[in-house]
């Protein structure tokens, strides 16, 4: 097992599948004690046990993060556990594929409590722990939506806009202390959430989903999907010592398709 991050502590929330997961391993894999957010407590538990059987130190902690006593619990499960947190990987998310003039205000409302008050809550909650040790690295996952936008999906491009501007104040606000902000901004990642997505957007034209992924592949400068392991690799930078002069950025991570 990799021991770069020997002795750290993460957090790393929507943990249980796509994304998340492939961080956590990373994480676990390169020496950290993970600690597992999301609210799918069964998937959590399988992850622990992969991660555990492996030589690894994972704690799984049901938590809805839009929820922020239920944030607040898993700060403090945390830091109870460990007495310190190196590490916040705000990855949960939910994505809302629809037209703007057809948008559901609830679901758009709770797009934002999922996107950005979640991250707000964690950010805020972990920062006390990372001030007093003089250390820590916040990684946000964002998406190349947040930077370019994306029709169809006005509130998902909405929120990690702001989970971008927010990243950069944070970093501002913290620099002098030790601790980095930035936000990985991935393009499609093959995961569920994104099928799930794209089968959303085809039902909007009559497509097939598979199909219509083909399609928007097509146009990509690589031809590819982004694979989770590649977003996870870098955090898993962006987690270490070297990357310690880089904050307030915004990565982007789409095989070309922004190139500034």
């Amino acid at each position: 097992m990799n021991s770069a991050l020997d002795g750290k502590v993460a957090i790393v929330t929507g943990a249980s599948r796509g994304i998340g997961r492939e961080i956590a391993l990373a994480l676990a894999q390169s020496g950290a004690a993970v600690v597992l957010a999301s609210r799918d407590g069964a998937q959590l538990d399988e992850l622990s046990r992969i991660m555990t059987s492996d030589g690894g130190n994972a704690v799984p902690v049901p938590t809805d993060v839009s929820d922020q006593s239920a944030v607040h619990a898993l700060i403090g499960t945390t830091l109870a556990q460990f007495g310190k947190i190196d590490i916040l990987i705000n990855n949960a998310g939910t994505n809302y594929i629809s037209s703007l003039v057809l948008s559901n205000d609830t679901r758009w409302k709770a797009m934002f409590e999922t996107n950005v008050f979640a991250v707000y809550y964690s950010t805020k909650a972990v920062l006390p722990a990372m001030i007093r040790a003089k250390s820590g690295r916040i990684i946000n996952i964002a998406s190349i939506a947040g930077v370019v936008g994306a029709a169809h999906n006005s509130a998902y491009s909405a929120t990690k806009a702001a989970v971008i501007g927010f990243t950069k104040s944070v970093a501002l606000e913290v620099a002098r202390l030790g601790i980095t902000a930035n936000a990985i901004c991935p393009w499609h990642v093959d995961t569920a959430m994104m099928r799930e997505a794209m089968d959303a957007r085809a039902a909007m034209f009559g497509n097939n989903g598979q199909e219509y992924l083909k399609k928007v592949v097509a146009h990509h400068p690589q031809r590819r999907l982004i694979n989770p392991k590649e977003v996870a690799a870098l955090a898993l930078f962006l987690s270490s010592e070297g990357a310690a002069g880089i904050t307030g950025q915004t990565l982007n991570q789409c095989g070309g398709v922004v190139t500034a």
